[in-house]
């Protein structure tokens, strides 16, 4: 390898290490708020990431490249600060992840879940499954999607992009919820394996919960940020 090689290389490892860390502190900033005065709950997000099914250190944190499985997972935390009912959250994944499982218990590699998804052919209108072990919920990759125990899951446009709808119930004052959500990169219509280009992709868009607080009757919410990754080509 010639200098000129060496120095490139250098500098794209720089680059890769400076974008890498602030994408990961964006993903793992506190919510914001929603409407007039400070929201009653309060919910982030956690990121880290394996190329290998099997890998429990979550190693393959950035750089990320062209064309790997990479696989994902995302701790989402509500947080309640006064008695709150009918509480939702929404998130929507970016379009080219799938979802692998939910979980209400930390893991440390893909599976086994509380709920797992199964898929037949991954297109627009193709069938899904989703199993806790004992039941099986099934429906179809677009608008209706799945809808299990407190959970709905639905996919729009070609490329399926994946909306979750969480029902949390209600929360007491100074109680957390969590849920552990894996997901993957999955195979474009054209068959190619994500990512395919190099540049900035949405994991997701940013989380939100919103519900009514019990002593006055009015509606609270807030959001979380969005998760950016950048993803580079390969350099042999």
């Amino acid at each position: 390898m010639d200098k000129a090689k060496v120095l490139m290389l250098g500098i794209v490892l720089v680059l890769i290490l400076v974008v890498g860390f602030f994408g990961f502190r964006e993903a793992m900033s506190p919510s914001g708020n929603h409407g007039e005065g400070e929201s009653c709950l309060q919910i982030h997000k956690t990121t880290w990431c394996a190329t290998d099914a099997e890998d429990v250190w979550f190693s393959k944190n950035p750089p990320y490249f062209v064309g790997e499985k990479y696989y994902f997972w995302i701790k989402i935390t509500v947080c309640a600060n006064a008695s709150v009912s009918d509480v939702v959250v929404y998130d929507k994944l970016g379009e080219e992840f799938m979802i692998e499982g939910i979980s209400f218990v930390a893991i440390d590699k893909p599976g086994p879940y509380n709920y797992t998804f199964e898929y037949g052919v991954y297109e627009a209108g193709g069938g899904v499954s989703v199993t806790d072990g004992t039941s099986v919920w099934t429906g179809s990759l677009d608008e209706t999607g799945v809808t299990f125990d407190g959970f709905v899951v639905y996919w729009t446009g070609e490329s399926l992009e994946a909306h979750l709808e969480w029902d949390a119930g209600s929360m007491d004052e100074g109680e957390a919820k969590e849920i552990y959500l894996t997901v993957s990169t999955d195979i474009n219509p054209n068959g190619q394996q994500e990512f395919t280009s190099p540049g900035a992709h949405l994991l997701n868009y940013g989380a939100s919960v919103e519900g009514i607080v019990e002593s006055t009757g009015k509606k609270t919410s807030a959001e979380s940020n969005f998760i950016e990754i950048q993803v580079f080509e390969k350099i042999e």
